[in-house]
């Protein structure tokens, strides 16, 4: 454990905005008038892997939208398209809190996320708080990498080193994929995996960063 934690990254999926895939997959589907099988297919399996792609900023919205049209055989706006795979989140009622917390104490911190551009733009358009928060985030679609890629951690490592000198063994991340938080740990971070409020609450006070 670190008491000399000056850096804190949150996981925005299943951590501070809760979400669910079957969602993304049911309403593509139920807009484009084709088999919920059909577009778990090219959203998420090899070949095509357009979600995967999306996030790992290998397509752009315009081109994820022209991919998935031609392959799906369908002609559906691009708005509508991004809206039926974005709309897919809800917030977790029992991390804001503890965010806030933070927020209110000017403790640094930051968003690390496996995201593409759509859902980015949906979660600050519909979360205001999100852009209230958090001044800084690290992307995926925006780094050109996905977690568990040492790449997205050099950024990370890099941006608290900006914004206030600390080494990676002061920075704190919390993700809910324990080959995420593996990974992080590689790269020099201090990392626990996301299971609860009360749990991120029990570890955020052994490290000093919130009084107990």
């Amino acid at each position: 454990m670190n008491s000399s934690t000056k850096f804190v990254f949150f996981d925005l999926g299943n951590v501070i905005l809760k979400f669910d895939h079957s969602l993304v997959v049911g309403q593509v589907a139920e807009l484009c008038e084709i088999s919920p099988g059909t577009v778990h297919a090219l959203l998420f399996e090899p070949p095509h892997d357009l979600e995967n792609r999306f996030e790992r900023g290998e397509l752009d919205a315009g081109q994820f939208h022209d991919r998935f049209c031609q392959l799906a055989g369908v002609a559906i706006d691009r708005e509508s398209l991004l809206h039926a795979l974005s709309d897919i989140f809800w917030i977790n009622g029992s991390v804001l809190p503890v965010v806030s917390q933070l927020a209110a104490l000017r403790f640094p911190m930051a968003i690390l996320s496996n995201t593409c551009s759509a859902h980015w733009e949906h979660a600050q358009n519909n979360y205001g708080f999100l852009g209230q928060l958090f001044s800084d985030a690290i992307l995926s679609y925006q780094e050109k990498c996905m977690k568990p890629d040492a790449k997205i951690y050099e950024s990370a490592i890099e941006l608290a080193k900006q914004r206030v000198g600390c080494s990676a063994a002061e920075v704190f991340f919390t993700d809910d994929k324990q080959e995420n938080i593996d990974a992080a740990r590689m790269a020099g971070i201090d990392a626990e995996i996301f299971t609860d409020s009360v749990n991120l609450v029990n570890q955020l006070v052994s490290r000093g960063v919130i009084a107990g």
